[in-house]
């Protein structure tokens, strides 16, 4: 009965026609694993018929495609299971495979939320729904100005996009986060924790907001904030200083510490953010504590974007790397890892 459900659901969205509930059902049938072997032969029909595969534009499926291979355990059935040579998908697939598959990249990119107003009529709360994003759990965050956002474990980021970056740049964090922000003069950039409220206008800093903690703390890495709430400044601090404040008595304290120390948790993610190769090498490679050769000078001057935010192993980082930049990899005699292929103009 259940597979009947899927087909169906799995065709009209598809061809666009699905409801919001049965997009829904369609995410949670798909996340269960139940219809893997469904989803396998439509891949394989599509591939062989070619069709479907201008429905998304390069950008969104790159991104899509780029969340799914990120995953420590994907949704994505492997066509090729040939380990040893892991190699880029071919266009087609590109689209397909992130045709099929995102409703995984909505269950983290963003949801709709939305506070209940009585007085609005059916119109206006679906207006309200949708200009609100938001974003729940480890991830990296681009923001419409070009900032980006660090998101730690068990936290979540919100904002309204028909507000943001007109007058100010606000976002509501419950969690932690470390923030890395365009400088914009004009334009502060405000993140609400609670009562508290940290402003700046271009800058690096973190903020440590658990439910489960008596404290907001905020320490900055480079650049100034100012910390406070709707009657006062409790101060504004640089490099290696942090706030604490009480969230229930509002007391606060300022101190000089280590910025590092602060943002440890960040360390164990891996974010190759449009850098070229020759800076994920060195990324990667003072990550793994490995050596990495490129074999062609050429191969230095691919990008790559991809986050990697679950402790994955070695092998699994180069596999999804080698897969964007059309590379393979080996082990060479002296146990470094060599890089090889055509390489980018």
């Amino acid at each position: 009965m259940q597979e009947k459900v899927f087909e169906e659901l799995f065709e009209n969205y598809l061809q666009n026609n699905l409801t919001e509930a049965e997009q829904q059902k369609l995410m949670e049938i798909i996340q269960s694993g139940t219809q893997d072997d469904f989803i396998k032969e439509k891949i394989q029909l599509l591939m062989k018929e070619n069709q479907n595969v201008e429905i998304l534009d390069k950008q969104k499926g790159d991104d899509i495609l780029n969340y799914i291979l990120s995953q420590s355990s994907p949704k994505v059935i492997s066509i090729d299971d040939n380990k040893k040579s892991y190699r880029k998908l071919g266009k087609t697939l590109v689209a397909i495979a992130a045709a099929i598959t995102i409703l995984f990249a909505l269950r983290t990119a963003f949801v709709y939320e939305s506070t209940p107003n009585p007085v609005k009529n059916k119109d206006e709360k679906l207006e309200q729904i949708s200009s609100v994003l938001a974003f729940n759990g480890k991830q990296l965050i681009r923001l419409p100005d070009g900032s980006t956002i660090i998101l730690n474990d068990k936290s979540s980021i919100t904002y309204d996009q028909n507000d943001f970056d007109k007058t100010t740049r606000e976002v509501t964090l419950s969690g932690e986060a470390y923030f890395d922000i365009k400088h914009n003069e004009a334009k502060p950039f405000i993140v609400h924790t609670g009562k508290v409220s940290t402003k700046v206008l271009g800058t690096a800093f973190n903020i440590n907001a658990y439910d489960s903690s008596d404290n907001i703390e905020v320490t900055v890495e480079r650049g100034k904030v100012q910390v406070g709430d709707v009657k006062k400044v409790y101060g504004v601090i640089t490099p290696n200083q942090q706030i604490k404040v009480n969230k229930n008595t509002l007391d606060f304290e300022q101190n000089n510490t280590k910025a590092e120390t602060a943002i440890a948790w960040k360390s164990n993610y891996l974010i190759l953010d449009n850098v070229n190769m020759e800076e994920a090498v060195a990324m990667i490679a003072q990550k793994y504590k490995v050596q990495i050769v490129l074999s062609n000078d050429k191969i230095e001057n691919c990008r790559i974007t991809a986050s990697f935010l679950n402790e994955e192993d070695l092998d699994h980082v180069l596999q999804v790397v080698c897969s964007v930049i059309e590379t393979t990899y080996h082990y060479n005699k002296n146990n470094a890892i060599v890089l090889e292929g055509k390489g980018c103009e």
